[in-house]
């Protein structure tokens, strides 16, 4: 071995484990906030004192995680979990084949745990109908993050969502390059398309994918591993970028335009809210 080779190696050894750590990272975020979906679908159906809380059970949840050094656990995230478990329940039927047995035992412990591990096992891919394609759930937690599965949740039909799971799954795509795809209609234009592998390989060829770094500079990631907000590479990185280089920026929009102030707060129908930048033009 030359020295070459020996920096070659280390770079290979720290590219893979540190890409199975984000892989790990993954599917425990994604199985945690589907079990915790579970959980409050559960209660809302069968608690005994569900009826106690009714419509205001999810704000009660989040207050009492506050102070408790658990990020992530609010109204709305309570209410995202919940839609994720609803959206993907065939989910469960893998949980007992990623999780290690001490794990399974604990949380089977529950009185409703139980019934996550009795759901049936999936085959690979099963087409019930034009409109009902669904994925093997293990290749859904394994190749997809949670935020990405909980962005294709959003998507009422199931055609459509099994479209964006198959076409994230090929193209590795990140998260934010899903949502381009989702907000450009790449769904709608495939079907309008004569030649959908042509488009697809087209888009896959300009799609930004998912690299490790992404994982872990992932919010929701973030919040599960208990680590400072600081380690979050976020859209006021690429703020900054902008102030760093507002001078030229500004020269490149032409005379006129003037900065004014960032994350500027608005009202807006009795809810306050933030722009990133705000400009105007004086001319």
């Amino acid at each position: 071995m030359d020295f070459n080779n020996l920096v070659s190696k280390i770079q290979e050894t720290h590219n893979y484990l540190q890409a199975e750590a984000a892989k790990s990272v993954n599917i425990t975020i994604t199985i945690r906030n589907w079990i915790i979906g579970f959980y409050i679908q559960e209660f809302e159906q069968e608690g005994e004192d569900r009826a106690k809380y009714g419509d205001k059970l999810l704000p009660n949840l989040e207050k009492q995680f506050v102070g408790s050094g658990i990020k992530g656990m609010s109204a709305r995230r309570f209410r995202e979990y919940r839609r994720f478990y609803n959206i993907y329940p065939h989910i469960g039927e893998v949980i007992s084949k990623v999780l290690p047995s001490d794990a399974i035992r604990r949380l089977s412990t529950a009185e409703s745990g139980n019934k996550i591990w009795r759901l049936p096992t999936a085959e690979l891919l099963t087409v019930d109908s034009v409109n009902e394609i669904r994925i093997d759930p293990k290749r859904l937690i394994t190749k997809l993050s949670y935020t990405h599965l909980s962005e294709i949740a959003k998507i009422d039909e199931p055609l459509k969502r099994a479209f964006y799971e198959m076409e994230c799954i090929k193209g590795s795509w990140s998260v934010s390059e899903l949502e381009r795809q989702i907000y450009s209609l790449y769904f709608e234009r495939s079907g309008l398309s004569k030649d959908k592998n042509k488009l697809s390989d087209l888009v896959n060829q300009k799609a930004v994918q998912l690299t490790p770094k992404d994982v872990f500079n992932n919010p929701v990631a973030i919040e599960f591993l208990g680590l400072s907000d600081r380690a979050i590479v976020t859209e006021s990185d690429l703020e900054q970028a902008i102030l760093d280089h507002l001078q030229m920026f500004l020269l490149e929009m032409g005379t006129g335009l003037c900065f004014e102030a960032r994350q500027k707060r608005i009202l807006i129908d009795d809810t306050y809210d933030f722009i990133d930048l705000v400009f105007y033009h004086r001319l």
